[in-house]
């Protein structure tokens, strides 16, 4: 009878650990998957960042070169300008000096 007892007893744990590995298992295959999806994302993400970088660095450079030729733009425009603003003084000195030969 104490055998019977302590079989019935052993077959219990052996069916209750069964039943746990299985569980187990399903839990460690859902893990894995999860595992797998996750560094998936991480490598999209890291892919993302490396272009993200490329186009932080692709727009200072852009910006540097645009900001060079903005600047050369506006010392061209501030040359025509002084160089207008000269041959306007030039005409209103001609205008004034023939309005003074005129009225002699």
């Amino acid at each position: 009878m104490m055998s019977s007892l302590a079989n019935a007893i052993l077959f219990l744990a052996l069916v209750t650990t069964s039943i746990m590995v299985a569980v187990m298992y399903r839990k460690l295959k859902k893990l894995d998957h999860y595992h797998a999806e996750y560094q998936q994302i991480f490598d999209k993400t890291g892919a993302a960042l490396v272009a993200a970088q490329s186009a932080v660095t692709n727009f200072g450079t852009e910006g540097k070169e645009t900001i060079v030729l903005l600047s050369q733009r506006i010392e061209e425009a501030q040359a025509v300008a002084e160089r207008l603003e000269h041959l306007t003084r030039e005409a209103r000195l001609q205008v004034q000096s023939r309005s003074g030969t005129s009225n002699s």
